[in-house]
């Protein structure tokens, strides 16, 4: 598996074979994050996205991810700003056909690095 240097994933250990040489998943084990202490609450408005908070807090849309490691107790980033329904998930429905806006919802924004 190839990354870029300096991807955040570049020091993330591959999975291993197990005791007779199989390896039963050819990816990466999950990237330790680290505690991120969230310091700012943000209330979701009409159309948030991930990459517009990183932007609008840290100046860079591609620190999304951090607004993510903040807010440890949602497995998906994207359930930060956005609810899906239980219903269809076929991959041509949209979101007004899956789910809704978490308007008012409160996400959790970390410090911005100093330095």
């Amino acid at each position: 598996m190839t990354l870029f240097k300096g991807s955040r994933y570049e020091t993330v250990p591959l999975f291993v074979p197990d005791a007779e040489g199989r390896s039963h998943f050819a990816g990466l084990r999950a990237r330790p994050v680290g505690p991120a202490k969230g310091v700012l609450e943000h209330a979701v408005e009409t159309r948030d996205r991930l990459d517009a908070l990183g932007f609008r807090y840290f100046a860079q849309p591609r620190l999304w991810h951090r607004v993510a490691a903040a807010n440890p107790d949602v497995l998906f980033p994207e359930d930060l700003v956005w609810e899906a329904a239980e219903e269809d998930f076929a991959a041509e429905a949209t979101r007004e056909q899956t789910g809704g806006e978490r308007l008012g919802a409160q996400v959790l924004i970390p410090k911005a690095r100093e330095g």
